[in-house]
């Protein structure tokens, strides 16, 4: 009996809620509802808007360093590609300079090598190249640029390597012509790296810019390769010999890859 007495009354406030309601007459109750909830509304937002920063700001920065890191993959990966359609480029080029050494020298052998170190003494002009005995390389074999210009000879010889000494280096000694004279000399490297034309007969014509290229003399390297330029040319005219400063045609210490020849075999040749 009472549960059905509860539920005649509250059946009835809610009837009498509805009807007041569209009358109009709980508004003001309505609003002061919202006028004492507003600031409670606004200062709970308040309260919650540096979590919800916070939340927003690790979420896009944890978006960010996964856009970057891919990024910087990507990035590494085309690296990668552009390095290695280089390193072909390069590859197809000296052998495309071979063909052409090969086509102007049809009687001579080549084998490309490439430079893998540089000695590091201050007193010597050496190189290292990936051919070693194991590719038929030895001591005394000529050293060229792929512009057909004299870089050295293969002094030290081991399996997979071979040292090189290059013609600036402080021991090398070369026996020269300048080709506009045909005027003889001997070529010699120095500890600044440079190179020196010496025992030019006092009356020979020798002129900056002048060719210096191998004479053959000797037997230890073939005739006419190119070695380069004459620089200055200095001496007295009560001298017996005057000097050239002479320019190396081959760029000598950009080297990346060299034309070793092995057709020619140097002769050792006997004091009379």
């Amino acid at each position: 009996m009472r549960t059905l007495v509860w539920l005649l009354v509250v059946g009835l406030l809610a009837l009498l809620a509805i009807l007041l309601s569209q009358l109009g007459a709980l508004d003001p109750l309505k609003n002061g509802a919202l006028t004492v909830a507003s600031p409670l509304e606004r200062g709970l937002r308040r309260a919650a808007s540096p979590a919800a920063d916070f939340l927003n700001n690790t979420t896009d920065r944890q978006n960010l360093q996964e856009e970057n890191r891919l990024l910087r993959q990507q990035i590494e990966e085309l690296t990668a590609e552009i390095a290695s359609l280089k390193e072909s480029q390069s590859t197809a080029a000296n052998l495309a300079g071979l063909a052409e050494v090969e086509k102007d020298r049809p009687d001579d052998r080549f084998l490309v090598a490439r430079v893998i170190a540089r000695d590091p003494s201050t007193l010597r002009e050496r190189l290292a190249i990936d051919r070693g005995s194991k590719d038929g390389i030895a001591e005394g074999m000529v050293v060229m640029s792929q512009g057909q210009s004299l870089v050295g000879v293969v002094s030290k010889v081991l399996d997979d390597f071979a040292w090189v000494t290059l013609i600036t280096d402080p021991n090398s000694n070369v026996n020269a012509m300048v080709l506009e004279s045909r005027a003889q000399g001997m070529v010699s490297g120095s500890l600044h790296g440079g190179l020196t034309m010496d025992l030019i007969p006092q009356d020979a014509k020798v002129e900056a810019g002048n060719t210096v290229a191998t004479s053959g003399l000797g037997g230890n390297l073939p005739q006419a390769l190119l070695i380069g330029r004459v620089a200055a040319v200095r001496g007295e005219p009560q001298d017996v010999f005057k000097k050239a400063e002479v320019e190396p045609a081959a760029s000598l210490s950009r080297l990346e890859n060299v034309l070793v020849l092995t057709s020619f075999i140097a002769t050792r040749l006997a004091s009379p």
